[in-house]
């Protein structure tokens, strides 16, 4: 039998479709990465609706991605995301994720998770870091050393699964990125590491790191699709 998340509808926060920027969303002058790694089975679980089944071992995946212009102006933003199953396709179900800019032109055509908070992708040759925080102080820490360039063709991106308000309840939609790359990169030996400070029953703190899986950077154009409307969570 599949294993099952064990969020509840109720503890969820959902956002409506409003706004002046509907998706889809063309990012230019755009760089991303992805780091995958391993975390805790029971704090995967917590954070994973039930509608998601979880992949052994239970994984989560950091997206960055600084883009010079979007629909709402520059944008900087990291999503904290689990892999997961729904409807028998691989899936990453967005926890937490913060955007540096317009937060609420993101929410207002993309739903939840998205709130207010800085990201900080910086490149020196070879080497990528990048800093993650919000309101309250840092986040996340991540380093991709050593990149070397791979064919364009060979990353692959799974659709997100997030959350919007359906008459009252709340909804899972699906979409995702769509890289229009000029340059791919993966990189060895790429950490996140995660502020102690943290309270022990923060998102970010309980999805740690406990081991790099993949990492992988890209520069392009990048699109975020338009929300596909699955159901309604009960």
């Amino acid at each position: 039998m599949p294993d099952r998340g064990l969020l509840e509808p109720d503890a969820i926060v959902t956002a409506a479709l409003v706004g002046p920027h509907p998706a889809p969303w063309t990012l230019t002058g755009a760089r991303w990465a992805q780091v995958t790694f391993e975390v805790e089975r029971e704090a995967a679980m917590a954070r994973m609706p039930g509608d998601v089944s979880r992949p052994v071992p239970c994984y989560a995946r950091l997206f960055l991605v600084d883009a010079a212009d979007s629909p709402a102006g520059p944008l900087c933003m990291a999503a904290l995301m689990l892999g997961g199953r729904f409807r028998m396709l691989p899936k990453n179900v967005l926890v937490d994720a913060v955007v540096e800019g317009a937060s609420a032109a993101v929410a207002g055509a993309f739903g939840a998770p998205f709130r207010p908070g800085t990201m900080n992708l910086t490149r020196d040759g070879a080497r990528l870091e990048a800093v993650v925080a919000d309101e309250s102080g840092e986040l996340a820490r991540v380093t991709l050393p050593a990149l070397y360039a791979v064919d364009l063709a060979l990353l692959r991106w799974d659709a997100w699964l997030g959350y919007v308000d359906h008459d009252g309840a709340p909804a899972i939609v699906e979409y995702g990125p769509q890289p229009e790359p000029r340059e791919a990169f993966l990189s060895k030996g790429a950490t996140v590491e995660t502020p102690a400070a943290l309270p022990r029953g923060h998102a970010w703190r309980a999805l740690r790191s406990i081991g790099t899986i993949t990492a992988c950077y890209e520069e392009g154009t990048l699109t975020l699709s338009e929300p596909v409307f699955q159901q309604v969570m009960g």
